[in-house]
């Protein structure tokens, strides 16, 4: 049974950081959304409204996940009308969300600070494969990266259509572990992203790997991480 809802009558701006697995890597950005609202709702908290014409909940995740992808450190943002100790509402949403979604840390953020999501520079993704790449050792990672240009296709914002756009300028580093797994850090966020699979297209592609469907299919893409801002990772109180 949902909780009674409380209001302090101040807002307080509470930083989350949170896993998505299991099933729950099929769900939706709006949906997740939803959910984390519902959540709020049931543990018995009020979130702010925006003011105007049109008022919405003063809630959001830093960057959209992609459907099938792990999250293992997200950013969630949140007004709520409760001067409740951060580490308690993290305990009341973790007793109420399904199983998959997991509350991990919590802090407050200070006024000062823009949003979570416009302040997103980067994040770290590991590729797990099955069974071990064949034909990828560190050295050709290394070859692949110290290539004076690197395209990856990205569809067109406009025409829909595939374009080659060069992707070095993106990529910050890249690695192999264990011959069966890839980890590399990316731009990601609102002033420059770079979706992971592009990447992955284009390495493959270098190591005529693009067309191997027997290792395409066993791939699990994890986004171990989003990186903020240095001014404002330093600011978020997280537990």
């Amino acid at each position: 049974m949902p909780k009674m809802i409380t209001d302090s009558g101040k807002a307080n701006r509470y930083v989350f950081t949170f896993k998505k697995f299991d099933l729950m890597i099929y769900i939706s950005h709006l949906d997740l959304q939803r959910l984390f609202r519902r959540t709020l709702k049931s543990a018995g908290y009020k979130i702010a409204y925006s003011h105007g014409f049109n008022p919405h909940p003063k809630i959001s995740l830093a960057q959209p996940l992609s459907l099938g992808y792990t999250g293992m450190r997200e950013f969630m943002e949140v007004e709520l009308m409760s001067d409740d100790n951060p580490e308690l509402v993290k305990k009341s949403l973790n007793e109420n969300l399904p199983k998959g979604i997991e509350v991990t840390s919590a802090g407050l953020m200070h006024d000062s600070i823009k949003s979570l999501s416009a302040s997103t520079c980067a994040a770290v993704y590991k590729i797990v494969s099955s069974k071990e790449f064949p034909r990828i050792s560190q050295n050709v990672v290394d070859d692949f990266l110290s290539q004076e240009k690197i395209y990856g296709l990205r569809r067109h914002k406009k025409t829909k259509k595939m374009v080659e756009t060069e992707i070095k300028d993106k990529i910050h580093w890249m690695r192999l572990r264990d011959g069966n797994i890839l980890e590399f850090q990316v731009d990601c966020g609102s002033n420059s992203n770079l979706n992971p699979e592009v990447l992955l297209n284009s390495f493959f592609k270098f190591c005529n790997l693009s067309h191997d469907e027997s290792i395409i299919q066993t791939l699990k893409i994890f986004r171990m991480k989003i990186i903020l801002e240095d001014r404002v990772d330093k600011s978020i109180i997280l537990q």
